[in-house]
């Protein structure tokens, strides 16, 4: 799941981002939408609004263990 991957810091959590919007907001459950949202945010912000690497992925981080918490498998 790329939310775990994030968390745990495999993969590119750039593109986990996106991944996880894009099935966020292609999803059927309306109360995804929220979710779609905030990875949408953190995947546009990624270049200019993040100084350095380390911010954004922290940043996914947090919104990864969020999602995990909030929508257990």
């Amino acid at each position: 799941m790329a939310a775990a991957d994030i968390v745990a810091g495999d993969g590119d959590a750039e593109d986990l981002a996106y991944e996880i919007y894009w099935h966020a907001a292609y999803s059927q459950l309306p109360e995804l939408r929220p979710v779609a949202g905030r990875f949408l945010e953190l995947y546009v912000g990624w270049g200019p609004a993040f100084d350095q690497t380390e911010e954004a992925i922290a940043a996914a981080k947090v919104a990864a263990q969020s999602f995990l918490r909030d929508h257990p498998a």
